[in-house]
């Protein structure tokens, strides 16, 4: 995104100078400027500006985000240790709804639970703020609205569990994930092209474990931050924290992507796995023990990525998105 910056002595310049100087102008690029995706950038900063709260609520969502996915590490460490145990059996799986339940169990759990649900709302609310915020509209564009429409829904329904459980004192019996999938896949499969729609599916996951594995190793979520130090942590180790993170997110996605594809190719909705059987059943080699540790070590790095990063996470519009991710 260009930035005006103001004329200075003996430059030239064809913006109006006798006009306060700033580095954008209150309604953003001009006709001439040539350059539309400029404009809902611009509108978007300046929605930002007027909402200040707007932003208090993505970063307070980015926190709770951030505790969710570092009790889902550590839960998947569980996995590594314990690797022939049943979680149905009441242990917490290793996953995100593992994770919300087993705040349930802490002490004071209740009110950790309502604000668990608080923020991962007001998580919810920013996606869903920045799809109506104004963009441009391009394909890329569009599908990143898709994007966050899609994690805006994902936690609520995390919202809605935790709620759940903290009316019920934490002694609710929700469903397992795993369950769900297998039972979701099922429900599918009995559709006319069901089996297609499910390998597609999959098939979608493993591109968005493509897409997170380019994040991690490409670094591109640095755009999404100011590069300085928060506290006695170093923007090395931000930036290291936030690789690792995004790196083990990639892993998680593909392995639950193979199983749900596995499903489709042998017509069994049972093969399919929500990340908890995915990490068991892989823990049973070397190999697959290899990749439990770096899902758990990931979701660590990346659920401390989340809350320290919060401080200096853009929340406006940048060169390569009108809302940080």
């Amino acid at each position: 995104m260009t930035i005006h910056t103001p004329a200075t002595p003996g430059s030239t310049t064809s913006q109006d100078t006798s006009s306060p100087s700033n580095s954008r102008s209150p309604s953003g690029p001009t006709a001439d400027d040539g350059d539309d995706g400029e404009v809902g950038s611009d509108a978007a900063e300046e929605f930002v500006r007027r909402h200040p709260w707007v932003v208090d609520f993505g970063r307070v969502g980015w926190v709770a985000k951030g505790a969710v996915y570092l009790l889902t590490g550590v839960l998947a460490f569980t996995v590594a240790a314990r690797p022939f145990s049943d979680s149905g059996s009441g242990g917490e799986e290793a996953d995100q709804q593992g994770a919300i339940m087993k705040i349930a169990e802490q002490p004071f759990g209740t009110t950790l639970l309502w604000v668990m649900a608080i923020g991962l709302l007001m998580h919810s609310a920013w996606r869903f703020v920045t799809v109506i915020l104004p963009a441009d509209t391009d394909g890329h564009a569009l599908l990143r609205r898709v994007g966050y429409v899609v994690s805006g829904l994902t936690y609520v329904a995390l919202a809605f569990t935790a709620i759940s459980l903290a009316r019920s004192s934490g002694s609710g019996s929700e469903e397992r994930k795993d369950s769900q999938v297998s039972g979701l896949t099922a429900d599918v499969m009995e559709w006319s092209g069901g089996r297609f729609l499910v390998g597609l599916a999959g098939l979608v996951l493993i591109g968005v474990a493509a897409y997170f594995l380019y994040k991690g190793l490409s670094t591109s979520f640095e755009s999404d931050l100011e590069h300085r130090s928060v506290g006695p942590f170093s923007w090395r180790v931000i930036r290291v924290m936030g690789r690792a993170g995004w790196i083990g997110r990639a892993t998680m996605m593909a392995l639950i992507g193979v199983f749900v594809i596995r499903a489709a190719i042998q017509f069994d909705p049972n093969e399919a796995r929500g990340l908890d059987a995915s990490l068991r059943e892989v823990a049973s080699s070397s190999v697959g023990m290899v990749l439990v540790y770096v899902v758990a070590i990931g979701l660590v790095l990346y659920g401390a990525f989340c809350v320290i990063s919060t401080p200096i996470r853009k929340l406006v519009a940048t060169d390569d998105d009108t809302v940080s991710s």
